[in-house]
């Protein structure tokens, strides 16, 4: 009996000092998501409202640049941002299954060669390479407090393969911050900017809600016959497409960071939340267990003193 009261004793004490980790971790977490959202959300109107300027120009003007022509899905580049680190719920889990489920319905495309991947971010790139998938690089996850210089190479990787031919589509795999409590696996086509074959194969694998999200959005879009360019169609696209085209990486850059740090926040209070309640079992526990041995001991020392009277 005393030496289960020592391994409870034991126990509570280890579940304490798990229970102060989990608790500092959610508030560093906290505090990091506020920043993350607070960064996501003052780019994602802009970002959102410049992709479906581009898309509208595409369907008008797509033989302006080589960013608006419309190609078939051959060659792909697929880019997925993921954490460095776990402990943040089934995010990671949930990204794995994403790019899982889009490179087996890649396959299925009549014109489909070949697909690489750019991991941003450890776990994705474990998973990938888990899963077989083609890795041709590999940068470390840029959820601290990501700025567009940190994805200028990624960037710069997927313009220059995509304006060589060596990739005739740019897609971007990551998970969208909704709320602290839901960040939703998303599959975007960075390039070409016109509808293909492979947005559609994308809108049929995106969850239930941002499948509808996108229908409607596409349902709201008003025709445009014409755009005006000023000073010259040349100088403008050049200059803004490429400009646009990196907000669109970052932008996801930021949607992971946010991901990452909600995700951790309520995981980690998840695992407060559990240690507090196993804490108060076992204190009931390591209580009864204290008294049966008192009662114990007084039934003996009773015992004893009726046996010498």
């Amino acid at each position: 009996m005393p030496r289960s009261l020592r391994d409870l004793r034991r126990k509570m004490k280890a579940i304490r000092s798990t229970r102060q980790v989990t608790k500092a971790m959610e508030l560093v977490s906290a505090s990091k998501m506020r920043r993350s959202v607070g960064n996501a959300t003052m780019l994602r109107k802009y970002a959102f409202s410049a992709w479906k300027i581009l898309e509208r120009l595409a369907d008008v003007h797509p033989e302006l640049h080589p960013y608006l022509a419309e190609k078939p899905a051959t060659k792909v580049l697929a880019i997925l941002f993921t954490p460095d680190r776990g402990m943040c719920g089934n995010l990671n889990a949930a990204m794995a299954r994403m790019a899982g489920q889009y490179l087996k319905s890649l396959k299925s495309l009549p014109h489909f060669e070949r697909v690489d991947f750019v991991a941003v971010g450890k776990k994705g790139q474990h998973a990938l390479v888990t899963n077989g998938a083609s890795v041709i690089a590999a940068f470390p996850a840029v959820t601290a407090h990501p700025t567009v210089r940190d994805i200028l190479p990624i960037t710069k990787m997927a313009t220059e393969g995509f304006l060589a031919g060596t990739y005739d589509h740019v897609v971007l795999l990551f998970p969208d911050c909704i709320s602290a409590l839901v960040q939703d696996p998303t599959v975007k086509v960075l390039l070409p900017l016109s509808r293909s074959e492979l947005k559609e194969m994308i809108l049929s694998i995106l969850p239930k809600r941002k499948r509808a999200v996108e229908e409607t959005q596409l349902s709201k879009e008003s025709a445009v016959g014409e755009y005006l360019f000023e000073p010259s169609q040349d100088e403008v696209l050049a200059t803004i497409l490429p400009k646009l085209t990196e907000m669109q990486i970052y932008q996801a850059a930021l949607e992971t960071a946010a991901s990452e740090h909600s995700a951790r926040m309520v995981a980690m209070r998840a695992a407060s939340d559990n240690a507090t309640s196993l804490l108060g079992d076992l204190t009931l526990t390591y209580n009864r267990t204290r008294q049966e041995k008192i009662t114990a001991e007084l039934s003996e020392i009773s015992a004893a003193v009726a046996s010498i009277k």
